[in-house]
């Protein structure tokens, strides 16, 4: 089953700023996606889209069957949002704001404490659950507001850098849960973060996003075999030959392109013969960055993944 259906979605804002541009893509059920790109990309725009609200210019897009313009109250009782720049009501103890976002969902009173009091304890927030918000810590209010966005159970959960904030402790915590709604509840979850080894950590699929663009949709490896990504041997040592392809590695010496075990021997046999001395010598294969910048244009590649804001406000 398809937890989210995009086709060829496009968003023009009143401005005249385009956010999308005909993007299209499935994810299927259960899949922690990696929504990945700069600011100004789009992200922010895609996702107001799935939640209903915002309204495509062209093109159609649902979460479990339902259309996000036509159906949008059923999708939000399907959807939990954590977004960067939420914030929970400070004036309110911790229980009360769980309170308070459980009724607008439509939970009963015994429903909303079961559950708050499960969250709470995951989130190791019991003993702090009375207290007003305004006197938690940056990591607990995040902590919160991720118990809210679970709070009514949902079947496709969106994620904006759940773990920025947070130590390292609570921040394994996060995706440990994270972990456990999928496998054990199929929950869906779609993810959007500049952190790109925590997105290759916890990704079962990816999209890169530029200028409103989908540069590239699928799982590491099919992402991968599409940019021909190769292999590569490090090596560290004196009186090494020039190897075609051969690059300069990260901390010294040289980074090759190979196919297989048997090109590294190859390599290895010819350097000593040939009088070199190696110091070091290990293969590599692309990570999740590497993989990323090889979808975006030549212009862009070495930018660091922050940019700006898009007009109108939008922060992709």
């Amino acid at each position: 089953m398809q937890a989210i259906t995009v086709e060829k979605v496009g968003k023009v804002y009143q401005s005249g700023t385009k956010a999308l541009s005909d993007v299209s893509f499935e994810i299927p059920q259960g899949e922690v996606f990696g929504f990945l790109g700069p600011n100004g990309a789009g992200k922010t725009t895609m996702v107001r889209l799935l939640n209903g609200i915002l309204n495509p210019t062209a093109g159609h897009a649902s979460v479990h069957g339902l259309d996000v313009t036509k159906q949008a109250g059923e999708v939000h009782h399907l959807c939990g949002v954590l977004t960067e720049t939420a914030a929970p009501y400070e004036s309110l103890t911790g229980l009360e704001n769980l309170k308070f976002f459980g009724r607008l969902h439509g939970m009963d009173e015994k429903r909303i404490l079961s559950r708050a009091a499960g969250l709470l304890q995951a989130m190791e927030l019991t003993e702090h659950r009375d207290k007003k918000v305004k006197a938690y810590s940056t990591g607990m209010k995040k902590r919160l507001l991720l118990a809210r966005a679970l709070l009514h159970e949902p079947k496709v959960l969106f994620l904006d850098e759940p773990t920025s904030g947070l130590d390292p402790e609570a921040s394994a915590n996060v995706t440990a849960m994270i972990g456990g709604l999928v496998k054990q509840e199929g929950v869906t979850v779609f993810l959007c973060t500049h952190q790109l080894k925590y997105a290759e950590e916890i990704c079962t699929l990816y999209g890169f996003m530029q200028q409103g663009e989908l540069m590239g949709f699928g799982t590491f490896e099919e992402l991968l075999a599409r940019q021909g990504g190769r292999t590569r041997l490090v090596l560290r040592g004196e009186n090494l030959p020039v190897l075609a392809g051969a690059e300069y590695a990260s901390g010294g010496g040289m980074a090759v392109p190979v196919r297989d075990d048997a090109e590294v021997s190859e390599i290895l046999r010819n350097i000593l013969t040939g009088g070199g001395q190696l110091y070091e010598a290990r293969q590599e294969r692309w990570g999740l960055e590497e993989l990323y910048f090889s979808y975006r244009e030549p212009k862009s590649i070495g930018l660091k993944l922050e940019g700006k804001k898009e007009e109108g406000g939008e922060v992709a």
